[in-house]
């Protein structure tokens, strides 16, 4: 047992969790799994409702639109008031999303509930910020944030599938409200959190000193980051948003299996997650970063050329492995930021990527009403590409 443990330990520092980390990553566990129930099939929801594929793609734009204007203020929140109430403010929109959604009678009824998911944001330059002050040693804190992000991926394993069963016997309408209630729960888990305020000594000091040259060196290596990072979303979304669309109307998948691909995809973001966050904390951050992106590559070939659904799920594995990059980057800037400031500089990478997200779904709706390769091949081909530039360009 104590063997185990030990190998357990390398890929995971469990040692540098605090009762709080751990609260957080079981807030991440049901409230993912409530949101895992319907937003993997979301696009074929939307298509019921009448909306074409630009339609789609716009619901999508106003959901990344409005979450990318939410975390520059949460981060600037989280670094002047206590994290936990910040979370608890971020997190009550979130509870409402599906709850609207379960309402709408066409598509254009789905932009309240997008609206409220987007507003949610709020909280997470907050999360971060206080995972990040909660380790002490910041050299295990990529394997930290990861594995916080990887519990929240780890429901969505089974939410997918659960939830694509549960709508057959309940109806969509029931299961968003279960959803609803759900991440209620997980919400309601952060009111067990201690309460984490910004350290007042080192911000006052902060504000006597004004800005180093130290400091400025590392705003400039932040902001080259986060735009490497906005870059990434950008293509990566452009044909993330029509995967699930894709396997229902050109590979004649049932929801069902749909789902199943969603479920292999999060096992994916899980497993891969903690694996690459760990490279991050053992090796360099671009390296994890430019494997992330290869895989992103390699996952999405088949998606052009084979049509046979148990391949499909094969690639589906490694596919959900391309899209932890953010908590990499994450890690990243919380480690150079000032304590004072750093709910807003982890914001930063947030709101720029979440406005790349914003452009993507209605260039890729666009793109993918001409054909689904061109949206498909628009998301790929700059991967290795950017693979190559992060071990270029991309400094420690």
């Amino acid at each position: 047992m104590a063997t185990y443990m030990r190998i357990l330990s390398f890929g995971v520092p469990f040692k540098a969790f605090t009762r709080d980390i751990w609260l957080i990553c079981i807030s991440n566990v049901v409230g993912a799994f409530g949101e895992g129930l319907y937003f993997w099939v979301f696009p074929l929801y939307i298509r019921q409702l009448q909306a074409d594929y630009i339609q789609l793609g716009l619901v999508f734009s106003v959901l990344y639109g409005i979450s990318a204007l939410a975390p520059l203020p949460g981060g600037m929140l989280s670094d002047r008031f206590d994290r936990k109430k910040i979370l608890i403010l971020g997190w009550t929109p979130w509870v409402f999303a599906p709850l609207l959604y379960s309402f709408a009678q066409s598509w254009t009824q789905l932009i309240p509930g997008t609206i409220c998911w987007g507003v949610s944001m709020l909280g997470a330059p907050a999360l971060n910020a206080y995972v990040i002050t909660a380790v002490n040693d910041k050299k295990n804190l990529a394997s930290v944030l990861s594995f916080v992000w990887s519990s929240y991926s780890f429901s969505y394993i089974f939410a997918p599938t659960a939830g694509a069963f549960i709508a057959t016997i309940i109806g969509m309408q029931w299961l968003l409200r279960l959803s609803g209630l759900l991440c209620a729960v997980a919400t309601g888990i952060f009111l067990f959190l201690h309460s984490q305020h910004p350290r007042k000594k080192e911000t006052e000091i902060r504000k006597k000193d004004g800005h180093s040259p130290d400091e400025r060196r590392l705003w400039r290596l932040m902001l080259v980051w986060a735009g490497f990072y906005t870059a990434i979303t950008f293509f990566m979304t452009v044909g993330r948003t029509f995967v699930p669309t894709f396997l229902a109307e050109q590979v004649r998948l049932s929801e069902f299996y749909v789902g199943l691909f969603g479920s292999i995809n999060f096992a994916g973001t899980t497993f891969i997650g903690i694996a690459v966050g760990r490279m991050g904390d053992k090796w360099r951050k671009p390296r994890a970063i430019s494997t992330c992106l290869l895989l992103y590559f390699v996952s999405m070939i088949p998606l052009l050329f084979i049509k046979e659904p148990t391949l499909l799920m094969a690639s589906a594995f490694l596919y959900g492995g391309a899209i932890v990059t953010g908590s990499i980057v994450s890690s990243y800037v919380g480690t150079i930021a000032p304590e004072n400031k750093r709910g807003m500089w982890v914001s930063i990478p947030q709101m720029l990527s979440l406005t790349a997200a914003f452009a993507a779904p209605y260039l890729g709706g666009y793109l993918y009403a001409q054909s689904p390769v061109y949206a498909f091949l628009v998301s790929i081909v700059p991967m290795p590409f950017l693979a190559l530039s992060a071990l270029a360009w991309l400094k420690e």
